[in-house]
C-alpha cells in the first residue's frame, strides 16, 4: 500500500486520469451492453459516473497531503447539511417540472444523489488539509467578483449575438424554446444550468478536470499545453456515453475532441483569470451545455467564439508558462518521500 501511495504523490494527474476513467468507462460499458433503458440502474449509476473526476480529485488530494488533520468536522456538516438542502430542492424541482418525474420519486432519488453536491461543496471544509485547498474555492472564489458575471454571460451572449448578426443580414433563426414565451423559456433554462452546475458538467467535472488536473499540469508545462492535454482527457473521458448513445466517429472526433478544444482553452483561461478557482469553469461548463443544447447555433457564434479564444491565447501568452508563485500553478506541499533536488524535479513529481 505505501508503494502505491509513494506513486500516486509522484504521478497525481496521472493517477487521477487513470482513477477517473476506471470508475467511468466499465460503469458507462455495463449500462450500455447489459442495462440500457432501466432508468433505476441509471439512476443509480449516474452519480458515479458523473461525479468520478471530483471524487478522484478528493482521493489523490487527501493521499498526497493527509496531515495534519483539523480536530473539529463541526465546519463541514454545517455546510454539507446545507448545501444537501439547496442541492436537493434544485434537482428534485428539476426532474419534477421539467423532466415530470412523480414527486414521491424525484424526492427519494435525487434527495439521495444530492448528497455528492453537497459532499463535494462541503468539501471547501474537509479535516484533511489536501481535500480542503483542493475544493476551497469552489465556496470562497478568488479574483475580481464581476468576472463571475462574465463567465456566465459569455455563452449565451455570443450566441444570441450571432442570432442578431445572422437576422441582421437576412438570415434565418429558429428559437426552439419560443414557444414557451419569455418567462417560462427563462425558469427552463435557469433550472436546466443548475442541474447541470451540481450534476452534470458543473461542480462535478471541473473539481477534477480544471480543479486538479489543470493546475499540476501548469507547473511544468506552457499553458496551451496544459489546457490541450486536459481538454484531450476530458473529451475522450465521454467516448462510452457517446458510443452507446449511437453518436458518430465523425461528431466524436469532431464535435467532441476539436471543438471542445476551444472551450477547454477557454475555460483555461477563465481558471487562470480567477486566480485558479473552480468556480470559474464550472460556471461556465453548464453555461456552455445549457445554452448551446437550447439556443439556435449560428456560424456566427462559431466563429466568435474562435476568435475569442485566439485571443485568450495571444492576449496572455498561452505559449508561455505561467510564474511559480501564479495562483493557478499547484504549490506543491514538502513532502518527505519526494526530497526534490532541484526545480525540474519539483516540476515532475505531480506528474
Amino acid at each position: 500500500m505505501k508503494k502505491l501511495t509513494n506513486w500516486i504523490k509522484r504521478h497525481q494527474v496521472l493517477a487521477f486520469f487513470i482513477l477517473a476513467y476506471a470508475i467511468t468507462w466499465p460503469l458507462l460499458i455495463l449500462y450500455y451492453s447489459v442495462f440500457r433503458g432501466n432508468g433505476t440502474v441509471g439512476a443509480l449509476m449516474e452519480p458515479l459516473v458523473v461525479f468520478s473526476p471530483a471524487l478522484m480529485a478528493m482521493l489523490v488530494s487527501g493521499i498526497v497531503e493527509p496531515l495534519p488533520k483539523d480536530k473539529s468536522s463541526r465546519a463541514r456538516w454545517i455546510a454539507f447539511i446545507l448545501a444537501w438542502l439547496v442541492s436537493a430542492s434544485i434537482l428534485i424541482l428539476y426532474m419534477w417540472k421539467i423532466q415530470k418525474v412523480e414527486l414521491v420519486v424525484a424526492a427519494i432519488v435525487y434527495g439521495l444523489i444530492a448528497l455528492f453536491p453537497a459532499w463535494v461543496f462541503s468539501s471547501a471544509y474537509a479535516r484533511t488539509p489536501g481535500i480542503r485547498k483542493q475544493f476551497s474555492t469552489l465556496l470562497k472564489p478568488h479574483g475580481p467578483a464581476g468576472w463571475y458575471l462574465v463567465i456566465f454571460l459569455i455563452f449565451p451572449g455570443i450566441q444570441f449575438l450571432g442570432m442578431g448578426v445572422t437576422r441582421l443580414f437576412g438570415g434565418e433563426v429558429h428559437f426552439d424554446l419560443a414557444f414557451l414565451g419569455f418567462r417560462f423559456a427563462a425558469i427552463f433554462l435557469s433550472l436546466e444550468f443548475l442541474k447541470g452546475f451540481l450534476l452534470t458538467g458543473g461542480i462535478n467535472e471541473e473539481s477534477g478536470w480544471r480543479g486538479f488536473a489543470l493546475p499540476r499540469l501548469q507547473t511544468r508545462y506552457p499553458i496551451i499545453v496544459a489546457a490541450v492535454v486536459v481538454g484531450f482527457f476530458w473529451a475522450l473521458w465521454h467516448l462510452p456515453y457517446d458510443l452507446g448513445n449511437g453518436e458518430s466517429i465523425t461528431f466524436i472526433f469532431g464535435q467532441r475532441l476539436l471543438w471542445r478544444l476551444i472551450f477547454a482553452i477557454l475555460m483555461t483561461w477563465l481558471y487562470n483569470r480567477t486566480n485558479g478557482s473552480i468556480l470559474a469553469p464550472a460556471l461556465f461548463h453548464p453555461a456552455m451545455n445549457t445554452f448551446g443544447d437550447n439556443l439556435p447555433a449560428t456560424p456566427i457564434a462559431t466563429w466568435l467564439f474562435v476568435a475569442l479564444a485566439v485571443f485568450a491565447i495571444v492576449y496572455d501568452r498561452m505559449w508561455k508558462k505561467l510564474p511559480p508563485d501564479h495562483p493557478a500553478v499547484y504549490q506543491t506541499p514538502a513532502l518527505e518521500i519526494l526530497r526534490p533536488s532541484s526545480p525540474a524535479n519539483l516540476e515532475r513529481k505531480v506528474l
